[in-house]
């Protein structure tokens, strides 16, 4: 299987495309990105791995950046998971009931990388976890159908929708579209793969997990989602654009802490490390201090 990932170069830390294959990290032709990479038709990307040198770099010995390091866009579906939902309206965190797809932006600065610390915020205590599936669209994106929708996504990946819930909650009152909780400093881990779209059968028959210093938080099939990808984005790109590297998560799945009683002993602190993951393709570390 190919999972892609994008690091820092030895030399120069510049950003390079690499395959992750075995605990190794091999190079890819530096003139392709993960934006030109996953462009190319499946023999194409297939062909630019197999003539890539190995062996490659250990991968403890190079730097995951996070897969797009420069999105246009980090577009999130929300309430896209039914008992999501009844999970957000028990605690008064909800209070419309939508009957189309809705969304949010989280800020490209606001993206962390695998094995990256992020730091709770000061006066943060409800600081939450919502394991997402993601897509990385390969094309531009405008005036899609559902029958065409896939057509322009590159491949999958992980992004960890960081949540502050207490700043969350007072947004909610205040009848704004929480921008704060969402975007504190280090709230979106991503990645630290993307495997190509064509090397997974039905990426709504996956299960999506997060794990807290090693305990098993959640595990949810991803064909909980309500909305699927055909549907985000023919419902968004009617009057909506979409580029290449945008990225598109598509919802929390249900138990993130919110939802539990004993929510204020699952909440993340100093000292906690979180896996988000994509259970046989990929696991995204974020130690929290």
């Amino acid at each position: 299987m190919i999972r892609l990932v994008t690091f820092a170069a030895p030399a120069n830390g510049a950003p390079r495309l690499g395959a992750f294959e075995d605990g190794t990290i091999v190079p890819l032709d530096p003139g392709f990105d993960m934006r030109a990479a996953l462009a190319l038709p499946e023999a194409g990307l297939r062909a630019l791995v197999a003539m890539a040198p190995r062996p490659g770099l250990p991968a403890g010995a190079v730097r995951i950046l996070p897969p797009i390091p420069d999105p246009g866009v980090i577009f999130c579906v929300g309430k896209n998971s039914r008992v999501h939902r009844a999970e957000l309206v028990a605690q008064d965190m909800l209070r419309e009931d939508p009957q189309e797809p809705t969304g949010f932006v989280k800020l490209a600065r606001t993206m962390s990388a695998e094995g990256m610390a992020v730091a709770r915020p000061p006066g943060v205590t409800t600081f939450d976890y919502e394991p997402e599936l993601a897509f990385i669209l390969a094309r531009h994106a405008h005036g899609l159908t559902r029958a065409n929708a896939r057509d322009v996504v590159g491949g999958i990946t992980v992004l960890n929708d960081l949540t502050a819930r207490a700043t969350q909650k007072r947004e909610v009152a205040s009848g704004s579209r929480f921008w704060t909780a969402k975007n504190m400093p280090g709230f979106c881990p991503v990645g630290p793969y993307v495997v190509p779209l064509f090397e997974v059968a039905d990426p709504y028959d996956l299960w999506l997990t997060c794990r807290v210093n090693g305990d098993l938080r959640l595990r949810v099939s991803t064909s909980e989602y309500i909305y699927r990808i055909e549907d985000i984005l023919a419902h968004f790109t009617t009057h909506m654009e979409f580029f290449p590297g945008d990225v598109i998560a598509t919802g929390a799945p249900r138990g993130t802490a919110i939802s539990q009683p004993n929510a204020d002993e699952l909440y993340l602190k100093p000292g906690d490390v979180c896996v988000a993951g994509l259970e046989g393709l990929m696991e995204l570390t974020t130690p929290i201090v």
